[in-house]
């Protein structure tokens, strides 16, 4: 055999040993990944024979005295957190919003209604109250999938100083130094906390059902509670880490049913952000068929509102497409908008859009003509 052949066949051996070993490691891998997939089956079945043995020795004939006086706790502690509804945004909201525990608030609004700035808005109003009972400033938690940390302190502090979070390239030296003296000012204390999907080093800790249970889970074990929590949004929590051939609808109605329950569980209103379809032509399809993908969160909202901007008049209209604790249903309200701010629509700042819009209207049909002339002089 020559050296040519020789050649050929030690490749042809070593590549057979590759994928001998390649088979081994994969074989291997396959079974680690079935071995965890099989033990979080087991542990669902686990948890359902434990629930339904639960169940099955309960006794419904006749409620406990313990039970009863639980009851009772449960319902004075909602009727005096209902009394104590913290203001939603502005005061425009009052009577609307019900801004207070075991409620999930969901807020749709197209592709650049404003979203990011409706968040801003929430958090700044909310740590912006004190609670009546600790004296303390009031707390909000940001679950961002769409914003990284240094944005959501960003806009937050911009509304602190009157300015626009637009144009990131027209910020200042000094305005950047600033940014960067706010964001301790916010994350002191817990006063504002924002996690977005690299939190702390990991990843997927927004974008995957299991992320957003952990947040709930660690809060409660912790009984680290904050005043709000806000998601932005619905939508991005596309996957599962530990059931990977879960589609992005089975993770939608595994996360509505989550936070169903965590409304219920945690001691603080859930704000849930989410992208939504402008409506038809003749506004025949209801607002639940609009939300781009799985529409089932609307079951376990308590309210749900749609914002609509207006930028020639500088305003926000909010549509209320359900409610359960309100009579607003199908109704709609106006909010001024100023320098990232939502604003009462006041009659005040409705006189001074006008004068905005009289001098644009000047500025385009007679200012312009004026120009023309002088330049032809």
């Amino acid at each position: 055999m020559d050296e040519a052949s020789k050649q050929k066949m030690q490749e042809e051996l070593a590549k057979q040993a590759e994928l001998e070993r390649i088979k081994r490691e994969t074989q291997a891998k396959r079974i680690v990944l079935e071995s965890k997939r099989i033990g979080i089956e087991m542990a669902k079945v686990e948890q359902a024979e434990r629930d339904l043995e639960r169940v099955q020795s309960t006794h419904f004939g006749q409620m406990s005295e313990e039970a009863i006086r639980g009851i009772q706790e449960e319902s004075t502690s909602y009727i005096n957190a209902a009394r104590k509804s913290m203001v939603f945004i502005n005061p425009s909201f009052a009577g609307v919003v019900p801004y207070f525990r075991k409620n999930l608030i969901l807020i749709g609004g197209k592709t650049g209604e404003g979203k990011s700035t409706a968040v801003a808005n929430i958090v700044w109003s909310t740590i912006g109250q004190t609670n009546s009972q600790t004296g303390k400033w009031r707390r909000a938690l940001v679950i961002s999938n769409e914003e990284v940390q240094a944005d959501v302190y960003n806009r937050i502090t911009c509304l602190a100083n009157g300015w626009h979070y637009t144009n990131h390239d027209k910020f200042t030296d000094e305005q950047t130094k600033v940014f960067e003296r706010f964001i301790p000012v916010w994350a002191k204390d817990g006063r504002m906390t924002v996690i977005d999907n690299t939190y702390n080093g990991g990843h997927g800790v927004t974008t995957s059902i299991e992320g957003i249970q952990t947040i709930f889970e660690n809060l409660i074990r912790d009984k680290d509670y904050y005043d709000v929590v806000i998601i932005d949004y619905y939508q991005n929590v596309k996957f599962s880490k530990n059931s990977p051939e879960m589609s992005e609808y089975e993770v939608q109605a595994k996360l509505a049913a989550m936070l169903d329950m965590y409304k219920n569980q945690y001691p603080a209103p859930i704000v849930v952000m989410a992208q939504v379809n402008p409506p038809d032509k003749d506004s025949k399809v209801p607002f639940e068929y609009r939300i781009k993908g799985r529409k089932i969160i609307t079951d376990p909202a308590t309210i749900i509102m749609e914002m609509v901007a207006e930028r020639e008049r500088l305003r926000t209209k909010w549509i209320i497409h359900k409610s359960r604790f309100t009579e607003s249903v199908g109704g709609a309200f106006y909010t001024g908008y100023d320098r990232g701010q939502f604003v009462k629509y006041t009659n005040e700042f409705q006189a001074k859009v006008n004068m905005i819009m009289e001098r644009r209207d000047w500025e385009k049909n007679v200012g312009s003509k004026v120009f023309e002339e002088k330049k032809d002089e």
